[in-house]
This record gives structure tokens, sequence and C-alpha cells, in this order.
């Protein structure tokens, strides 16, 4: 297997609980790009939507999609450096369509700039094979619920 970045040591926590939720889940042998498919459609969906509880409804399946994606590639043993590559600018263009619809608000704005950080982070992620990365759609679905539009 090619290798793919490690995750840094503070996600360990939270990685352990996905673990342990995945190996409760009964997940069809598919392709994970279904999924990636999936979290792209929804995002542009995002676009869409009109009330607060829509948009954040939307971001929950598009992180629910993006984790069932990892979730498939791990379980059918797909795991490979240009999927997670593939995973990470799947990610980057989610964030863009839903941070670019948004850049009228100052949340949207302020988001739209770490979507850039976020951007960056992903080339150093694969160029020191270290995982990082900003949970930018997380903070945005806190953001929304804090400060609905």
């Amino acid at each position: 297997m090619d290798l793919i970045p490690d995750r840094p040591h503070l996600a360990s926590p939270y990685r352990a609980l996905l673990a342990f939720l995945e190996a409760r889940l009964v997940l069809p042998d598919i392709s994970p790009a279904y999924y990636s498919a999936l979290g792209i459609l929804l995002s542009i969906l995002f676009l869409y939507a009109q009330t607060t509880l829509g948009r954040v409804l939307i971001i929950g399946v598009v992180l629910l999609a993006d984790w069932l994606d990892g979730a498939t590639a791990r379980r059918y043993g797909q795991v490979r450096r240009a999927g997670y590559i593939t995973d990470a600018a799947v990610d980057r263009l989610s964030e863009a369509l839903i941070f670019s619809g948004e850049v009228t608000t100052l949340a949207g704005q302020v988001f739209f700039l770490l979507w850039l950080v976020n951007s960056l982070l992903t080339f150093y992620s694969v160029s020191s094979n270290q995982h990082v990365s900003l949970p930018l759609r997380f903070l945005y679905i806190i953001a929304l619920i804090l400060y609905p539009q």
C-alpha cells in the first residue's frame, strides 16, 4: 500500500470514535468515489438552500458522505495515496462551493479566506506526508447555528 499522510495526535480521540462507529456500520462494497460525488452534488445544492436549517442539514450530509468515503476505502482495502489526494481535492472543492455562495456575508468571507489556508495546508500535507487540515465545514455548521442569516 502506498503511503498516505499520517494524522496528527490531536485527532486521535476523534479518529478512535470514528473507528468504533465504522466497525459497526454496514457498508456496501462500492467505490468511495460515489460518496465523493454525492458530497460535491450536495455542495452545489447548498448554493440554493434558503434556510439555515437546510444549510446545516446539507453540510451535515456532506460531512457524512466524506466520512463514508474514507470508511468504505478502509473497510474494503482501497486506501491509496491517489485516493487520499482525490479526497482532499474533493473536500477543498466542496468547501469552495459552499463558501463561494456565502461571500456576501462576513462569515462567508472569513471562511473563504480560511479555505485558501486549507488549500495550502493540503499541499503541505501531500508534500510532508503529515495530514493537516482545518475542519471548516464542521466549523461553518457551528457558525450557521450561532449566527443564523
